[in-house]
């Protein structure tokens, strides 16, 4: 096989790959401008010094020059031009000009000692966020049961946390704000850790450059290969339930939330430029039903790409699964796309059964959602009583 340089389309490679995505496997990345992103380097660390968009990367400390997405895993793997080439098209090569998922990397494993800190923050973070004598840690609950409206047993169930002094992206530890500290988890050890502070910040960085940030990572977190959320899961993939794939912590705890108790599974992404890994996509196939709910239209396709059988639920109005539950939507607005998703009469009926579940628990389903079961119930010809034991929220009787 001739494999020389000359044969590989690299323009083909260039233009089937955004290097925004492909990048974000490695690091943390966060919006700079409307097609830029930056964060931390994946190979030499630091805050904010790598930055890309869809065609070049450069990196302030270790790759001062713009380079191509070809250029930039050469210089991140320390491999040839062919190596690299080959990894992107996952083909041997010479590379045919056609568009090619590229080759997805194992995640590297974190130094044991930088998963002791971690596992050592969340806990500390837990203990304070659940310590009602600590005051400094009540603008964290309020902000997580007053504004986000998540509950207790959500902040237990995904071990969140408070710190008081998180820093600001680019500010080199100098500028801090109170933030809740999101654990990410495999196999239950702490992987990657995110800092989502109570507000919107705009700030001047250490570089004399404006910044608007929501939130930022512990350095050293890996988010590629891993969902958020798994850890809130019960043990193994139960029969004909359904998974819900959504971007942000935040939309992915609202979700588990009002659905936990009606077999719809719910895994996060985390940022609108992560990708799933092989492993991820037949974690992900192990449903019965696989329904997708992200921002943007063509990232949503992307994944559908990936797993042709799912469901793609479109943003109502530009709301996102946190705006909804604020507004106690999200229940009825999920049932909804459940019983649309079903492909026969049988599944409707367990939806059905599945929703009937969720009204019997102790935290019951809440008015519209009640509706929405009364809809179904009736469009199938089957009756379901419910009674309100507190304003707002319903239960089979």
């Amino acid at each position: 096989m001739n494999t020389s340089t000359k044969t590989i389309d690299t323009e083909a490679i260039k233009q089937s790959i955004d290097l925004r995505e492909y990048a974000g496997r490695f690091t943390t990345l966060h919006r700079e401008s409307a097609h830029e992103l930056a964060g931390p380097c994946p190979k030499c660390g630091g805050d904010d010094r790598f930055h890309c968009d869809a065609d070049w990367f450069f990196c302030r400390q270790c790759h001062t020059k713009r380079g191509d997405i070809i250029e930039f895993i050469t210089w991140k793997d320390g491999v040839s031009f062919k190596e690299a080439a080959a990894t992107l098209t996952n083909t041997p090569l010479p590379a045919p000009a056609t568009r090619r998922a590229p080759a997805h990397r194992q995640p590297t494993e974190q130094p044991k000692d930088w998963q002791r800190q971690a596992e050592a923050i969340a806990e500390q973070a837990h203990a304070r966020l659940f310590d009602d004598n600590n005051e400094e840690a009540e603008i964290g609950r309020h902000y997580l049961e007053h504004v986000r409206k998540l509950e207790p047993h959500v902040w237990l169930s995904f071990k969140l946390g408070f710190a008081k002094d998180a820093p600001l992206p680019g500010t080199k530890g100098e500028q801090r704000a109170p933030a809740i500290v999101i654990p990410w988890y495999r196999d239950g050890k702490v992987v990657a850790m995110r800092f989502r502070f109570l507000q919107w910040h705009e700030y001047t960085d250490s570089e004399g450059k404006p910044r608007r940030e929501k939130q930022t990572a512990l350095t050293g977190s890996s988010f590629s290969g891993v969902f958020h959320g798994a850890q809130a899961l019960e043990g193994n993939i139960a029969e004909f339930s359904t998974l819900l794939l959504i971007e942000g912590e935040v939309n992915g705890m609202s979700v588990w939330q009002v659905s936990s108790y009606s077999r719809l599974d719910v895994l996060s992404l985390g940022s609108e430029s992560a990708s799933m890994t092989p492993a991820m996509i037949e974690q992900a196939k192990q449903y019965a039903t696989v329904m997708v709910f992200l921002d943007k239209a063509k990232r949503a396709r992307a994944i559908q790409e990936l797993l042709p059988a799912a469901y793609l639920i479109e943003s109502p109005s530009g709301q996102d699964a946190n705006d909804m539950l604020q507004a106690g939507t999200l229940g009825s607005f999920l049932a909804l796309h459940r019983f649309q998703a079903a492909k026969s009469l049988h599944e409707q009926e367990r939806l059905l059964w599945d929703l009937w579940d969720a009204a019997r628990a102790w935290n019951g389903v809440d008015t519209d959602t009640k509706r929405m079961i009364a809809y179904i119930a009736k469009t199938l010809g089957k009756q379901v009583q419910l009674a309100e034991v507190r304003p707002g929220t319903w239960r089979i009787v």
